[in-house]
């Protein structure tokens, strides 16, 4: 996109009566940055039009860390739920051949899924190397006769507001005025009776809340062409410009759109809001006004007193219970000021609410409902929202999913109201379920239970650090590679190697990853770690934008530097890099060096930087190469530190994978110290990400992790086990520095596994197997006794990194079962281990096709897996990155004899996929919906799959 059409859009006012110079976008700042980029936002507002099949062109992080991560729902097609990527490698990129990959992936999506339209994302890197993407879309779109959309919004464009922008324009420019309307079903009209046609503008019906509004509208005679884009199809945006009013519902994100069809059909338009029975009422009445009908606006008086008088009587006893309750609103846009009319029809008083995101206008509504003194917080970050919380004693903080363990670790209530909710609050219907919801949270027992202090004195932490180890021998078949043939990447299976080293780093104490590139990359990898172990992440971004990302972005990483250094003092910054900084050619050495010439009074805070671009590798050789860099820049030869391997002979070191949880982690831990041995575990993510409350309210830096000071005395220790095949290259750098011996174990998953372990540990300790281990033993025999008769014979699909893959298929054929189905996002030489046939190198469309045909009984994979085992019909264990859809994932125990015994439990148990209550599916009579995509089985020929792989509609 040029500068000057990105211009426009930023000039696009930020109130219905703008200030002089008044725009409604901030310029991001490297190192103190928050929130996604343009790419994020044009995706977040297009991606609910469920018939289009939604193409982010790009390397992997941008849809790998994004995709199927929105509570938007559809009563329909599901295809807006299927991730699609053309997954760029480092030879498209370099060789040119990024176009032509796109060609083929658009052929590719038309052909397997027959969409309404194609949308296809820009993103960073083929935006920075010159793609031509309209073209592209307009030569496939020739060719096949399908529409095919070029959304331009690379991440470094600019914010995620300037993408919601970009989005609505995209869909003025290219879709809007495309058909008409279809006729009124019949005997819709009658004497008295007008049907008038109206559209939704930012209502993205999230956890189906738009369903709650329906029917209402229904009743009054409004028939909704289109709701952009919740809930939306193609055909619906293409005839929004016959509409009679537009609603605009989210304000700052396409308040263009509504200016855009006003000026060109000279329709009229208002802003308001279903939260809340009086807006509910406002919003129809407002529908009525601007129609003129008068037979309209006595039925809406009508439909308002009924509602009103029905809601009244059932919200009394929630009003009762609520009454004097103290609520902190963090959110903006729209909902600053419509929850607050939500919030204060149950006699909730609102002390404050969150207005980053509010229009000029917004925060004149705020101060209408709270008062010209209303408290409008602009700069809402966590240390900020707690200090309000204790100032004004709050009892709920209202706010979106980042901001959900910032409250609960500082033991506050919290409701979520942002996109990745699972309860729906629209519509006269929707307050009772906030009301419910409020209570359940403040109400609830937990609070008592944590605010009260231990019955104990806390002790101090065992110290952590690295560990590294000899190859035992293992038995294991070699599997046949099958590497990827085909353009487009459909639901990935990959993250981005950017964020796996960033995983890394978040295990080391006081330190704060910093990635190299646009801001939507850290954003991105920020939901997706949050959602993951439900924990605030400290992460930052140097925030490229479209000047930098031409002209060079050496000042972005040292300006970053500088301000993490002066605001936070850590004790290790990581700085790993992304596809945009490499596609740029980037020194990233030359420039930390930059920084070191500039700032020589924070050469004491350590800065590993690691090349890390998401065209090559997944999140597991990220994380080692993080691994490896740590090695290679903080942990002095052994003849320089005068170290010698075996002078702490009750030390070991711990190098351990991506693959291990925190719980596994600290297992190991609990485990080796057993044998009176002390642990140096490198990353140690059990002590930084293991989901434990601290007096500290909030930190921007990791609480707790390996200690950087501790890397000065690897080389003493006795020895180091190495868990995971991934880190071999690492393992080898630390042996080569320090000398001492290594012992390297595959995994640990699985009687053979462990016994090598304990085994080892014996040795090392020179002391005999405790016995409250060989219980442990004793009880996963046991357990492999009851479970061998379920699991024999039983046919397992798997689709996980390389390491994680192997520890699976090892411990299922130590039961008797098989793997007949192995999909891994990389090629990696320990996928040869696997125990199957045949590794697959793809995505989870490929684990659907492999596990169809080979006749798989259960699934095991990460939480996006769920889609297709519920398609599938078949039961899933979840396991690996990302898990979000459970709680306790992140924790969960996998290896050793008991976390062994658990597995094996879970995997006889697996009978039932458990689901969360949704609102139903409304399909509106006088709907533009064809009839037949309500059928059962639609889907199946729309989308030209299986019916055995696909879910009724």
């Amino acid at each position: 996109m040029k500068r000057k059409d990105i211009a426009i859009l930023l000039d696009e006012p930020a109130r219905t009566h703008p200030k002089p110079g008044k725009s409604g976008c901030a310029k991001p700042k490297p190192g103190a940055t928050a929130g996604g980029c343009a790419f994020d936002g044009a995706q977040i507002a297009l991606l609910p039009i469920a018939d289009v099949a939604h193409i982010v062109h790009g390397s992997i992080a941008c849809a790998g860390n994004s995709w199927d991560n929105r509570g938007t729902r559809s009563s329909g097609p599901s295809l807006y739920r299927i991730g699609m990527t053309t997954d760029l490698t480092e030879q498209d990129v370099v060789m040119g051949r990024s176009e032509q990959r796109l060609l083929h992936a658009i052929r590719q999506a038309i052909d397997s899924y027959h969409p309404a339209a194609v949308f296809v994302y820009n993103t960073c890197v083929p935006a920075l190397i010159g793609d031509d993407l309209e073209a592209v879309c307009k030569e496939a779109q020739g060719r096949w006769g399908t529409p095919v959309v070029p959304v331009d919004g690379a991440g470094f464009y600019g914010t995620k507001n300037l993408g919601n922008r970009i989005a609505g324009d995209t869909m003025v420019k290219y879709v809007c005025s495309g058909r008409e309307p279809d006729p009124l079903p019949a005997g819709s009209e009658r004497p008295g009776f007008k049907v008038h046609d109206v559209t939704l503008i930012g209502e993205y019906n999230i956890a189906g809340e738009l369903w709650h509004v329906l029917p209402l509208l229904d009743e009054l005679g409004l028939r909704v062409l289109c709701a952009l884009s919740g809930d939306a199809r193609f055909r619906e945006v293409q005839t929004m410009h016959r509409s009679e009013v537009n609603m605009m519902v989210c304000s700052k994100a396409m308040l263009n759109v509504a200016r855009k069809l006003e000026a060109a059909f000279g329709t009229p338009w208002f802003e308001g809001s279903f939260y809340g029975v009086k807006d509910v009422s406002q919003a129809l009445r407002d529908f009525a006004r601007l129609i003129g009908d008068p037979d309209l606006t006595k039925r809406t008086e009508r439909l308002i007193a009924r509602e009103e008088a029905r809601i009244a009587a059932e919200l009394a006893p929630w009003r009762e219970r609520l009454a004097g309750c103290k609520a902190l609103l963090y959110t903006g846009g729209v909902k600053s000021w419509s929850i607050i009319a939500a919030l204060q029809d149950l006699g909730i008083e609102v002390v404050a609410t969150g207005t980053k995101k509010s229009t000029g206008d917004d925060k004149d509504r705020i101060q209408a409902l709270m008062g010209r003194d209303a408290l409008m917080i602009e700069d809402g970050n966590p240390r900020t929202l707690l200090e309000i919380v204790r100032e004004h004693q709050v009892d709920v903080l209202i706010a979106g999913g980042r901001n959900m363990y910032t409250a609960l670790k500082a033991r506050l209530p919290f409701l979520d109201v942002n996109q990745e909710r699972d309860f729906g609050y629209a519509g006269y219907t929707g307050m009772l379920e906030l009301a419910r919801q409020l209570c359940l949270t403040i109400e609830s027992p937990v609070w008592a239970t944590i605010r009260r202090p231990p019955p104990w004195v806390r002790g101090s932490a065992p110290e952590h650090g690295v560990a590294t180890a000899p190859h035992p021998v293992w038995d294991a078949p070699r599997a046949e590679i099958v590497k990827r043939r085909k353009a487009l990447s459909v639901n990935p299976l990959k993250a981005s190697p950017t964020i796996g080293a960033a995983l890394a780093f978040l295990g080391f104490r006081r330190c704060i990853p910093m990635l190299h590139g646009s801001q939507g990359c850290a954003a991105f990898g920020k939901v997706f770690f949050v959602r993951h172990f439900r924990e605030p992440i400290p992460l930052q971004t140097t925030a490229m934008d479209q000047g930098s990302a031409v002209m060079g972005a050496n000042e972005n990483l040292v300006e970053g530097l500088k301000t993490l250094c002066q605001k936070h003092a850590p004790e290790l910054i990581g700085v790993p890099t992304t596809g945009l900084v490499e596609t740029q050619g980037t020194d990233i050495r030359m420039a930390v060096r930059m920084f070191r010439d500039q700032y020589p009074q924070f050469d004491a805070i350590p800065v590993v930087p690691v090349a890390t671009p998401d065209f090559t590798g997944s999140l597991e050789s990220g994380y080692a190469l993080a691994v490896a860099a740590v090695i290679g820049q903080l942990v002095p030869r052994a003849d320089a530190a005068g170290t010698r391997p075996g002078r702490r002979p009750r030390q070991v070191n711990l190098l351990v994978g991506a693959q291990l949880t925190p719980g596994d982690l600290e297992y190991l831990k609990d485990l080796i110290e057993r044998f009176g041995l002390h642990p140096i575990v490198l990353p140690d993510l059990s002590d930084s990400l293991d989901g434990h409350l601290t007096e500290q309210d909030f930190s921007p830096l990791t609480v707790g992790g390996a200690q950087v000071a501790d890397l000065a005395v690897l080389g003493d220790s006795a020895a180091t086990l190495v868990v995971g095949a991934s880190l071999d290259a690492a393992a080898d750098l630390l042996a080569e520095r320090t000398g001492v011996p290594d012992v390297r174990f595959p995994h640990l998953m699985g009687l053979a596994a462990v016994d090598a372990l304990v085994t080892e540990l014996a040795r090392i300790s020179a002391t005999p197997v405790p016995a409250q281990v060989e219980r442990q033993r004793s009880q996963l025999q046991d357990a492999m006794l009851d479970t061998h008769f379920m699991l024999g014979r039983s046919r397992f699909a798997l689709a996980a990194d390389a390491d994680l893959l192997v520890g699976f298929s090892d411990l299922l054929a130590s039961l008797g079962a098989e793997t007949v189905a192995a999909v891994a996002p990389t090629n990696t030489p320990a996928l040869e281990r696997v125990r199957t046939a045949k590794v697959e190198i793809g995505d989870l469309e490929d684990l659907e096709r492999t596990t169809r045909e080979r006749g798989a009984e259960v699934l095991i994979g990460n939480s996006h897996a769920a889609p297709m085992a519920e398609r599938s019909g078949l039961p899933l264990l979840r396991a690996g990155f990302p898990l979000y859809d459970q709680v306790g994932g992140y924790q969960r125990l996998w290896i050793g004899y008991p976390g062994t015994r658990r597995t094996l439990f879970d995997l006889a148990n697996i009978l039932l996929s458990l689901k969360k209550g949704e609102i139903r599916p409304y399909h509106s009579r006088l709907s533009p919906k064809p009839a037949r995509e309500w059928e059962a089985g639609d889907m199946r020929a729309t989308y030209g799959l299986k019916a055995t792989v696909m879910e009724a509609a």
